[in-house]
C-alpha cells in the first residue's frame, strides 16, 4: 500500500476509534495483521496521539478554561488523578502484554465490549455530576479504564459505561471520560516520547516520518473532532449501547478471518 494512503488510513482509524467505544488498539492490531502493515515508527504513533490530544483539548477548550478558572478545578483535578492512577499502573505493568498481544485478544476484547455495551441499554444513568461524585466513583471509573490496556476493551466504552452504572448522568459520564482521555493520551505520549528519545533516526527516516505525519495528523485531528461530537450526541440520545452490536460484529468478522486465514 502507498505510504500516503497508509498514513491517511491509520490517521482515520486512530481519530475515530480513539474516542468512539470501538477500541483503537484492536483496530490497529487488526489492520497490521490483515493488511500486513509493519509496526509503525514510534514517532508516527506519537504524532497521531498528539493530533487526537489536540482534538479533545480544542473541542472542550471552553469547559477546560471554565474549570481552571473556578473553584471547581481542585475537585475535578483530584477526580481525574484518582481515576488515572489505575491505568498508569496497568500501563507500566502490562506494556509488553499490550504490545505483543496474541491475535485472538482483540476478538475477545471486542466480544466482551459488545456484551457490556448492550447491557448498558438497560441503565438510565443517574443525576450525579462528575465534579462532586464520591472519590470511589472516580476510582471505579479509573479501574474500568485500566481494562482498556487490552486490545478490544475500548477506553471510552469502559469509562462511560462505568460512569453511568455508578450514577453519573449520561452526559456527565461522557464528559468525565473525555477529561480522562486527556490524561491518558498525555501519559501514552510521554511513554512514546521516552522510547523515541532512545532511538537515533537517519535523515531519510526523519524525512519519511515528516511526510507521513503531515498526512496522518490532520486526518486524525479532523476525525477525532467528528468522533467526539458524534459520541456526545449518541450518549445524550441514549443509543450509546448500540455500539455493542458493532463490537460483536467486529469480533465475529475478525475471528472468522483468523480461523480461515490464520
Amino acid at each position: 500500500m502507498d505510504d500516503s494512503l497508509k498514513a491517511a488510513l491509520l490517521g482515520l482509524v486512530q481519530g475515530l476509534s480513539e474516542f468512539l467505544p470501538i477500541s483503537s488498539s484492536a483496530h490497529l492490531h487488526a489492520l497490521h495483521h490483515v493488511l500486513d502493515f509493519k509496526d509503525q515508527p514510534i514517532a508516527f504513533d506519537l504524532a497521531l496521539h498528539l493530533a487526537t490530544l489536540a482534538a479533545v483539548i480544542l473541542y472542550f477548550r471552553k469547559e477546560i478554561w471554565t474549570v481552571l478558572r473556578t473553584s471547581t478545578r481542585w475537585p475535578v483535578l483530584l477526580r481525574i488523578v484518582v481515576a488515572t492512577v489505575p491505568i498508569a499502573i496497568a500501563g507500566l505493568l502490562l506494556k509488553d502484554v499490550r504490545e505483543n498481544a496474541p491475535a485472538w485478544i482483540p476478538v475477545l476484547g471486542w466480544a466482551v465490549s459488545g456484551v457490556y455495551l448492550l447491557l448498558l441499554g438497560r441503565a438510565r444513568g443517574g443525576t450525579q455530576v462528575y465534579a462532586s461524585a464520591p472519590l470511589r466513583v472516580a476510582l471505579g471509573v479509573g479501574a474500568a479504564q485500566a481494562l482498556s490496556i487490552l486490545p478490544g476493551m475500548s477506553r471510552s466504552g469502559t469509562t462511560i459505561t462505568a460512569g453511568i452504572w455508578s450514577g453519573l448522568s449520561r452526559d456527565e459520564a461522557a464528559r468525565f471520560s473525555f477529561f480522562l482521555s486527556i490524561a491518558a493520551i498525555v501519559l501514552a505520549s510521554l511513554a512514546k516520547a521516552r522510547d523515541l528519545a532512545k532511538l537515533s533516526l537517519s535523515g531519510t527516516e526523519l524525512s519519511g516520518l515528516w511526510a507521513s505525519a503531515a498526512i496522518g495528523m490532520p486526518v486524525a485531528f479532523a476525525t477525532g473532532m467528528a468522533a467526539i461530537h458524534l459520541l456526545l450526541r449518541v450518549v445524550r440520545g441514549a443509543s450509546f449501547h448500540r455500539f455493542g452490536w458493532y463490537n460483536l460484529l467486529a469480533a465475529g468478522v475478525y475471528g472468522g478471518y483468523l480461523i480461515v486465514v490464520g
